[in-house]
């Protein structure tokens, strides 16, 4: 399968072949003109002496073939030297490229990139608005987004597997390492008991063990637990836990509904306490900061934690390739969904087309004010690659097709004038 490179070389070779047979026809006919003017001549003097009218078809034989002559002179003049003889000022272009290619880029630079010519010429062309109609026709924005997700997919393959998976690595510790656990979560707090929220969490707490502790059924594993908790060993202390435990815990579970019911109890007081004297040794208290970030280093170089990060790339990369692997991968629907949003945006409001338009503008701009100088030189570098030969070609299949017609006007205008100059002359005697 050939590249786009060499389709593109391809069809250049065969535009440039098709352009050199017009040219090549071109030059037969002002060719041929001269060689008929030739012959009309020929025949003309030949039969000058039968009636005065053949005076005046060999003058205009005559001069016809001097305009065509010279003006077949000028236009090989301008590619290479006539007949091969090296007359002065002759093969114009190819002795001039250098200077053709200087002069031809400060020309575009000075008359067609110019910071006033591209801001009218993007505001006449109002990208904004051709941007909004284009993604709101039919299956465009479809289209768009199939081609991002292949294009994704492609990119995706191609990105170094080790190198990818080290840079994110990289990147999520060191996030993880900058993040101040400390102050985010004081200030987390700070919003939640703002709110209230801690009070309803106090409830949520207080509910689900009131309710737990009420029912018998739980009271004997409550009991159980805190004996294992607690280490009990003496059977004495064992048997006096068994008897007094789901006593105490049903007590518990009563104070539990007690506080729930009661939004002035001063259970809740000595709570908020707690949870404002907490968030204050997480903003304020170094010792606290010191501690956190301490397990937080660890916690970041711990093996396990480290496998976890290294593996973040191929996990990531192999839930994108799933997705675009599909017939309809959900990235090319949500790219689609947003590209008909931005169609819809940019058709309903007028000052957003506007403020793009404008970015667009002075983006554009800015680009020609830095970057002017960089268009002359690089016309000047292309064709200073070019070696005469190919700089000549180049042109001659450009525009010598047209300059044929040059050498056919003076073919027919030199007969004219030599015609009219003949005429007067008669006529004045």
């Amino acid at each position: 399968m050939q590249s786009p490179t060499e389709i593109q070389q391809h069809l250049d070779s065969v535009e440039d072949a098709f352009r050199r047979a017009r040219l090549r026809a071109m030059q037969r006919v002002a060719g041929g003109l001269l060689l008929l003017a030739f012959a009309v001549f020929c025949l003309a003097r030949s039969l000058s002496g039968l009636h005065p009218a053949w005076g005046y078809v060999e003058a205009f034989a005559e001069a016809a073939m001097v305009g065509a002559v010279a003006d077949w002179f000028a236009v090989v003049a301008l590619f290479r030297h006539p007949l091969g003889i090296p007359v002065w000022h002759t093969a114009i272009i190819a002795n001039s490229k250098d200077d053709i290619g200087r002069n031809l880029g400060q020309f575009v630079e000075s008359h067609f990139v110019t910071e006033a010519g591209i801001a009218q010429r993007i505001r006449q062309a109002n990208p904004a608005g051709l941007l909004g109609a284009w993604l709101l026709a039919p299956g465009h924005a479809a289209q768009l987004g199939h081609a991002t997700a292949k294009a994704l997919k492609a990119l995706l393959n191609a990105l170094d597997d080790p190198s990818m998976s080290q840079l994110l690595k990289d990147a999520a510790a060191g996030q993880l390492a900058r993040f101040d656990i400390s102050a985010n979560a004081g200030q987390l707090l700070d919003l939640l008991v703002a709110e209230g929220k801690h009070q309803q969490l106090l409830n949520s707490v207080l509910h689900s063990l009131g309710d737990y502790l009420g029912e018998e059924t739980n009271q004997q594993q409550a009991t159980d637990f805190l004996i294992a908790a607690f280490g009990v060993e003496n059977m004495l202390y064992k048997v006096g836990t068994a008897a007094i435990g789901p006593r105490a815990l049903r007590s518990l579970s009563r104070s539990a509904h007690e506080v729930l019911e009661d939004p002035a109890h001063p259970a809740r007081e000595r709570f908020n306490g707690w949870v404002q004297n907490f968030v204050l040794h997480l903003k304020d208290d170094p010792q606290w900061r010191e501690f956190i970030v301490r397990h937080q280093q660890d916690t970041l170089a711990n093996e396990r934690v480290q496998a976890l990060l290294g593996g973040l790339w191929g996990r990531v990369k192999a839930r994108l390739l799933d997705d675009l692997g599909l017939d309809d991968p959900a990235m090319a629907r949500q790219v689609s969904v947003l590209a008909r949003k931005v169609g819809q945006a940019l058709a309903q409001d007028a000052r957003l087309v506007e403020g793009l338009n404008g970015a667009i503008e002075s983006g554009s701009v800015l680009l020609v004010r830095n970057y002017r100088g960089e268009v002359g030189r690089f016309i000047e570098a292309k064709l200073a690659q070019w070696t005469r030969e190919e700089m000549t070609d180049r042109i001659e299949l450009a525009i010598g097709r047209d300059l044929q017609f040059i050498r056919i006007n003076g073919t027919l205008v030199g007969g004219l004038v030599g015609l009219a100059i003949y005429s007067v002359t008669r006529l004045l005697g």
